[in-house]
């Protein structure tokens, strides 16, 4: 974790290493302040026949670090737009928790190479609403590059012993340069007219086209280095000649025949840019372009915006000044009023590391985040321990010490004391249950008793019914016949036994 409140941004191009140290302004977050800067420039081109690019590389990173201290600083690197894909998705209306599944399924249908072979971010940009529960007019940023291109890029930082903290793809860090120093807060319900930058590279241009609330982005195959060709062919120079005849155009012994000899690359590259421009409006109608800015060193090629600016019918300007960048003593130094047209990469590389980017996704690999945040958190988690293990032995300290004043015979008294009530608690607790015994033992003789009590009347309703029962002589019977009938018999038996 960086200890310090600068940053730097570090572009390893085709012709040079640029690199921007930066903070955020204490007074205004929205300007930068450049505390310092590098240029150098390698002794040949990446990209000519004879450069050994690995070894031209670690050794402008050397240099790089003999003369820069960057320990407790943030470091923001980019890795070019041809090593990687940039896809700016509108979505459908969606409810705002399922857009990462959304995207995760759009990531499977943009990206030609299976998730697992890449490094992916991609993140909402600025604009949409929410309606009913669904946002609707959303639109996400894809990114992604092969695992093998971000192995590529970062090889040089770490033999070069510099600890980076953000990959990002060079013309993300121009978006973030220009949205934040070129364009005024978006307005999603009155946007502006887009801006589009325009980077010269030596082998290629990336061209960013953005509003601050939309953003289209693409690379042209040309480059400075296509002027240079030029020169090569028509006028018969080596390449390092032609290089220079190049820079210094205007005050060649014939400039004539120099711009006369890169006319057709003129005329191509304004062509190509057309082209661009072309298809963006095709896919985007709504799109309105305001003006036109150019950037990269070949950008101060004499002519070259004008003749861009006529062909196009639109205003093409160099951006020659950075607004929201302060600094005086980068900004006024003789090796970067040279080359500022070539630090717009660093500077939105030094943006994302400030955090003050609008695009802030990162191609660095997960592993390696993961393994920073882990490490980030031992030095806490070895300061927990030793604190467990300084309060554990404290507290086993205080402990012996007490058991060493314990001594036996002092406590005999007490200890016997202690016995004693025990036992009598004991005592008491068997009475009571004794006690308690009897008690249930009467109240079990005294409900006996009742319901003895309860049962006397029994015996005497039993004879009652049982007599019911039994036939009786209705001495009450009013039926005279009938009681002779009954009474005659015996009466006749009565006389037999007295006469025997």
């Amino acid at each position: 974790m960086a200890s310090s409140p600068y940053v730097w941004g570090i572009e390893i191009g085709r012709s040079a290493l640029k690199a921007l140290r930066c903070r955020v302004s204490p007074t205004d977050p929205r300007k930068l302040v450049a505390d310092a800067f590098d240029y150098i420039e390698y002794p040949m081109m990446l990209s000519q026949a004879d450069a050994d690019p690995v070894a031209l590389v670690r050794d402008a990173l050397q240099e790089f670090t003999s003369r820069n201290k960057l320990q407790g600083d943030s470091v923001a690197v980019s890795a070019p737009g041809q090593s990687g894909l940039a896809k700016f998705i509108k979505l459908p209306p969606i409810e705002p928790r399922k857009i990462p599944d959304i995207v995760k399924y759009e990531a499977n249908q943009q990206i030609p190479f299976p998730l697992d072979q890449v490094e992916w971010a991609w993140q909402r940009l600025a604009g949409g609403f929410e309606e009913s529960g669904f946002v609707m007019d959303a639109e996400v940023a894809l990114f992604a590059m092969k695992r093998e291109q971000v192995t590529k890029a970062l090889a040089p930082f770490e033999e070069a012993g510099v600890r980076i903290d953000v990959l990002q793809l060079a013309p993300i860090a121009l978006v973030n340069m220009l949205v934040f120093d070129q364009l005024p807060p978006a307005d999603p319900d009155n946007p502006p007219p887009s801006t589009v930058l325009v980077s010269i590279g030596v082998d290629s241009t990336d061209v960013v086209i953005t509003n601050g609330l939309r953003i289209w982005q693409r690379s042209m195959p040309m480059g400075g280095r296509s002027f240079t060709k030029a020169l090569v062919t028509e006028m018969q120079l080596t390449f390092a000649k032609a290089e220079q005849q190049k820079r210094n155009a205007a005050r060649a012994s014939d400039p004539r025949a120099v711009f006369k000899a890169m006319r057709p690359v003129f005329k191509e590259f304004a062509s190509e840019l057309q082209r661009t421009l072309n298809y963006h409006m095709g896919t985007d109608r709504s799109a309105k372009i305001g003006r036109v800015l150019l950037l990269g060193n070949a950008a101060k090629l004499r002519g070259l915006s004008d003749f861009v600016g006529k062909e196009l019918q639109l205003d093409v300007q160099r951006l020659d000044k950075f607004a929201a960048l302060e600094g005086s003593a980068v900004l006024s130094a003789p090796a970067f009023r040279e080359n500022r047209l070539a630090f717009g990469t660093a500077y939105g590389l030094a943006l994302q590391a400030a955090q003050a980017a609008v695009l802030r996704t990162n191609l660095l690999p997960k592993e390696i985040l993961r393994d920073r945040v882990i490490a980030a958190k031992k030095p806490w988690a070895v300061a927990a321990m030793l604190g467990l293990l300084v309060a554990g032995s404290l507290n086993y300290v205080g402990w012996y010490f007490a058991w060493q004043t314990f001594d036996e015979r002092k406590f005999v008294p007490s200890l016997a004391a202690a016995e004693k009530t025990t036992k009598d608690s004991r005592d008491a607790e068997e009475a009571l249950r004794q006690v308690q015994q009897k008690r249930d033992q009467a109240a079990g003789w005294q409900q006996y008793l009742l319901q003895a009590h309860d049962r006397r009347f029994q015996a005497l309703d039993m004879m009652r019914v049982v007599q019911l029962l039994l036939p009786s002589d209705k001495v009450d019977d009013p039926d005279p016949a009938q009681r002779r009938e009954l009474v005659e018999p015996l009466d006749v038996e009565l006389q037999l036994l007295a006469h025997e």
